[in-house]
């Protein structure tokens, strides 16, 4: 790895986008650091942006969603009344707890680890990014987002995301501990239209949004911790024990 030729912390988002957008170099941005710092001898990196200051950090409450600033650290996420079950107890398995105090949420949603239960729980409570870019902000749904990551964070600074409250919600995971990263997890939440959405980790490159009936269909990459098939059935079960959470929610409820 060449060393890095140069560190700017810029003053304002227009001065972040006009260093991210020269052509030539190849500028990374770093918040937290936590994803970035570590793997730096694998990175062909020329020059550093520190976002720290530029992007909002906290947690607004409006009513039926919340609103996370991009640089909110996971640990704030995971103490924050307001904020749901699922999104919580995501935020506690991104890492240990000087890892939450350093990442971000934006860090998280830009890094998209097809592992990340936090990121399936984002997609279930129906997560909108807003991205700042050289046209202006630009809002889009987190499962589009994450669906063509390349080309939506092409000189885009993450700068928020927006998520629903309410509803009723279950989980499921399988990892060789309980406290392991899942090897598959299924988060589900039906919210108050009755509307169910299934997110699933494990099963593709990044946590995905998929319907109940698309599972059978699925090739998921294998890897040491679990073969193709292996993950599909895992989808298939952990799956069907989510959405019953939800049946058995109604019922207590009722």
């Amino acid at each position: 790895m060449a060393p890095i030729q140069a560190y700017h912390r810029p003053q304002t988002m227009t001065e972040a986008l006009q260093l991210l957008a020269r052509p030539g170099l190849r500028t990374a941005l770093v918040a937290g650091g936590t994803s970035l710092v570590p793997r730096l001898d694998e990175q062909e990196i020329d020059e550093v942006v520190d976002l720290q200051g530029l992007c909002p950090a906290g947690i607004q409450d409006g009513g039926d969603r919340l609103t996370i600033g991009a640089l909110t650290p996971l640990q704030a996420l995971a103490e924050h009344p307001a904020v749901p079950p699922l999104l919580k107890e995501g935020a506690l398995r991104e890492g240990p707890n000087t890892f939450r105090h350093q990442s971000t949420v934006g860090g998280v949603i830009a890094g998209a680890d097809w592992e990340s239960e936090l990121l399936a729980a984002l997609l279930v409570h129906d997560a909108v990014v807003t991205l700042e870019t050289p046209a202006g902000t630009h809002t889009l749904n987190l499962a589009d987002y994450l669906s063509e990551i390349a080309g939506q964070l092409q000189n885009a600074i993450i700068v928020e995301v927006t998520v629903a409250i309410g509803g009723q919600v279950g989980q499921a995971r399988v990892g060789r501990t309980p406290l392991d990263t899942s090897i598959v997890a299924a988060l589900a939440r039906r919210d108050e239209r009755g509307e169910l959405r299934l997110a699933l980790t494990g099963i593709a490159a990044t946590p995905r949004l998929i319907a109940p009936d698309e599972i059978e269909a699925l090739d998921p990459p294998g890897d040491f911790r679990g073969s193709a098939a292996y993950r599909r059935e895992m989808a298939a079960i952990l799956s069907r024990r989510a959405v019953a959470q939800l049946d058995e929610a109604s019922v207590t409820n009722h």
